[in-house]
């Protein structure tokens, strides 16, 4: 009779490590996707110019320094607690913007903002492209929010797929350079 309480005791402890370590990992959810795509991004040849975060959203800036091309994130975790992430699964909303300088940028941003003075557009709805422009560093920016599983990037605990976040990115960033040229006339 004691060793069969034993091993249900050691049972008893091998589970609870197993919820602790669950948890841990979904308190670091975060860190990862920051990690992640920083990670990718270096892959693909962007520095890093910017990071900086409120504690619930993360702003991410990187440059391809040869062709001053840009892209922006705005990462946010859209599962904070384990239960939800548990039943509705872990996601998270990724503003994604590619941005090129542009010498006229003022004269540019001016006719983008009148077009959309009229509010129809949802900015939060996953898949409305909009714009938006630094002036003072000459940036134009295309940016689009979607809503994205982390599950499909995060492999067991710790592991990253980069390669398939790397073709997320890449493919999402291409669409928005092909539209912010339409756009440009370019």
């Amino acid at each position: 009779m004691s060793e069969a309480l034993e091993k249900v005791f050691v049972s008893l402890v091998e589970k609870s490590w197993d919820k602790y370590y669950e948890r841990i990992h979904h308190k670091y959810l975060d860190d990862m996707l920051v990690g992640a795509v920083i990670a990718s991004n270096v892959e693909m040849g962007y520095s890093l110019i910017d990071l900086n975060s409120d504690g619930v959203n993360h702003y991410l800036r990187f440059e391809h320094l040869p062709s001053k091309k840009r892209l922006i994130f705005q990462l946010t975790n859209l599962t904070e607690d384990i239960v939800s992430a548990k039943v509705l699964g872990k996601h998270a909303r990724v503003v994604i913007g590619y941005g090129q300088m542009i010498s006229n940028v003022g004269k540019i941003w001016q006719a983008f903002k009148a077009e959309v003075k009229s509010g129809l557009l949802d900015k939060g709805e996953p898949g409305v492209i909009t714009f938006d422009a630094d002036v003072t560093s000459g940036y134009i920016y295309a940016q689009v929010p979607l809503i994205l599983d982390l599950e499909q990037y995060f492999e067991g605990k710790y592991k990253i797929n980069h390669p398939l976040l790397e073709k997320h990115i890449s493919a999402v960033t291409h669409s928005l350079a092909k539209y912010l040229a339409g756009r440009l006339g370019a």
